[in-house]
């Protein structure tokens, strides 16, 4: 009976928790780049050359590069073209691999920037669906990627 006592008290406290956990932004106070944002512009389905861009909030230790996987049936024919929240394009260096984008910063993008990735004159089947892009990053200090999430961008 004590046990049952102790595990409902202990479920309680945690169910009491979740909410205020997720309605204070969880991601805002993570030690880790995240992704804040995404759209395609324009967001009609049927215009081939769109723009897919995205931005990512780089906290903790800075950012080193990006790693971008494509999701079936894109096609990217155009540049990825990064700037800073001010607008300032940050240099570096694009390759893409197969179905892998990948971006190494020239110099790591600092903690507590606000990144914008653009991926510019993208291809797709023509129909209305949520595009899924994995993103992954490499933090300085840290030799492997980490996982950062998946952007969707809706088209209509």
């Amino acid at each position: 009976m004590k046990k049952l006592i102790y595990a409902t008290a202990f479920t309680v406290i945690l169910a009491s928790n979740a909410p205020a956990t997720i309605a204070g932004g969880a991601m805002q106070n993570a030690n880790i780049p995240h992704i804040v944002g995404s759209a395609a512009t324009p967001n009609k389905a049927r215009f081939q050359g769109a723009n897919h861009h995205f931005k990512v909030h780089v906290q903790g230790k800075a950012l080193a590069a990006l790693a971008i996987d494509l999701p079936e049936d894109v096609k990217m024919c155009g540049p990825i073209e990064v700037k800073n929240q001010s607008g300032q394009k940050i240099e570096s260096q694009v390759s893409v691999n197969n179905r892998k984008a990948t971006v190494v910063f020239a110099q790591p993008v600092s903690p507590d920037t606000t990144i914008s990735i653009a991926l510019q004159g993208i291809y797709t089947p023509g129909y209305s669906r949520n595009w899924g892009y994995a993103l992954a990053g490499k933090v300085e200090g840290i030799n492997a990627e980490i996982p950062l999430g998946t952007v969707l961008i809706q088209t209509y």
